[in-house]
This record gives structure tokens, C-alpha cells and sequence, in this order.
């Protein structure tokens, strides 16, 4: 006897059941890599939320710019806006993730990162993307501070987690936001320890919360 599989919403329906603003996100959903939709409509209102004029993001691992188009096309209003995205683009990371991102690189069909900024045409969002390819410990000092939303999706080992957060979150100014994914996972521990070792009852730190497996918090002050 034959059973029925259960029905369920694809991503781009549960998007726009959340309303119709999020469509501008919509290009997300066929872009390989792993975000939740509650994780993908939390970046986009998070890039929102960041002030009117020439706010500034930095992404540190992009893949193939599933949660980029969601951070740009929340910026995308905002006069003199900049997503600064900082990935080797060459399938590296952590020991856990390392064959599932060399299977997914294969399926890309060639280079990642003609891949990545081919993603960010079709979202038309390309002119607002600052692309630095490289590792995020090597490019530290070519970019400024202060930023306004650090988005911290790179390896996820303890070491290289512990490294970025060091390096990166001291150049969010006061009231600026601070994300991280996959700091609820059942593989990935680098980030969750970061988490609950630097963040977690840290005065600096505020609002603390979760969406799915990403943690998002604010720096204290205005």
C-alpha cells in the first residue's frame, strides 16, 4: 500500500507567507549553501535596520552568496551602502565540513567565485558587494573600523571561530550588530563555545537572541 508523502511549503512560499517584502529575498532559495528562512528574513531585517546612510557590513564566508543576497538586498535603499565579503572561495574550512563543501564546489560547475558573484547578478545586487577573496586573518587590516553588522559564517573549528571574533567584532562600533551561524549544531562546536566563552554575560554584549542556529547580538551603547 502506497503512503503519502507528507505536503510541505517550499522556501519561496513560506518566504512570501511572511510577507511580501521578503520577496526582494526570493533569489536566495535557489542559491546553494545553508540558511533557514527564519535565519534568511533575520540578516535582510537586520541589514535593514542599520542606519540610512553609507552603513557598512562585513560578511566573513560567503559560499555562494546565499545569506549575501539577503544582507545586500536589506541595504539596498541605503545611500553609499557597502557589503564587504571576505571568503578564500577555494572550498576550505573546518575538518567536519570539508567533504560535504568539496561536493558542493563540484556541483557549482566551476570556479566558486564566478559562481558567487554570478548569484549576486541575478539578485541585482552586485554593485553594492565589495568582494575580498582571501582568508579573514589575512585581511583584518584592510578594512576599517567602524562597521555596522559583522556576520561571522566562516571555518566554524574553535580556533579559527575564537580568531575572527577577535579580529572582527573589536571594529563594530557602539550599537552595531554581531551575528554568527551555526551556533546551535550538532556537529559544528566552534561557535557555540565562542559564543557562550565571549559573548555570553559580557557586559558589552546585549539583546542576545536565536534564530534557528544563528545567535545574534548587539553592541552596548548608541
Amino acid at each position: 500500500m502506497l503512503t503519502k508523502k507528507p505536503w510541505r511549503l517550499g522556501t519561496r512560499a513560506k518566504l512570501l507567507l511572511r510577507g511580501l517584502r521578503y520577496a526582494r529575498i526570493l533569489p536566495y532559495a535557489s542559491i546553494d549553501g545553508w540558511l533557514t528562512v527564519d535565519e534568511a528574513i533575520t540578516l535582510f531585517e537586520l541589514a535593514r535596520s542599520l542606519p540610512d546612510e553609507n552603513p557598512r557590513a562585513i560578511e566573513i564566508g560567503s559560499w555562494q552568496g546565499k545569506s549575501t543576497v539577503c544582507i545586500a538586498q536589506g541595504l539596498k535603499d541605503k545611500p553609499g551602502a557597502v557589503l564587504t565579503c571576505i571568503d578564500p572561495f577555494d572550498a576550505s574550512g573546518d575538518r567536519e565540513s570539508e567533504d560535504t563543501y568539496g561536493n558542493h564546489a563540484e556541483r557549482a560547475g566551476g570556479p566558486l567565485r564566478r559562481a558567487f558573484e554570478a548569484n549576486l547578478e541575478h539578485a541585482d545586487v552586485r554593485p553594492l558587494v565589495d568582494v575580498r577573496q582571501g582568508f579573514s586573518h589575512e585581511l583584518t587590516d584592510d578594512v576599517d573600523a567602524p562597521i555596522d553588522l559583522l556576520f561571522l559564517d566562516g571555518d566554524h573549528s574553535y580556533d579559527a571561530v575564537r580568531r575572527d571574533f577577535e579580529d572582527w567584532a573589536p571594529k563594530i562600533r557602539a550599537g552595531g550588530l554581531l551575528a554568527m551561524h551555526d551556533v546551535v549544531h550538532p556537529v559544528h562546536e566552534g561557535p557555540r563555545r565562542v559564543v557562550e566563552e565571549r559573548i555570553v554575560g559580557d557586559s558589552q554584549w546585549v539583546e542576545p537572541r536565536y534564530v534557528d542556529s544563528m545567535f545574534v547580538a548587539r553592541r552596548a551603547g548608541n
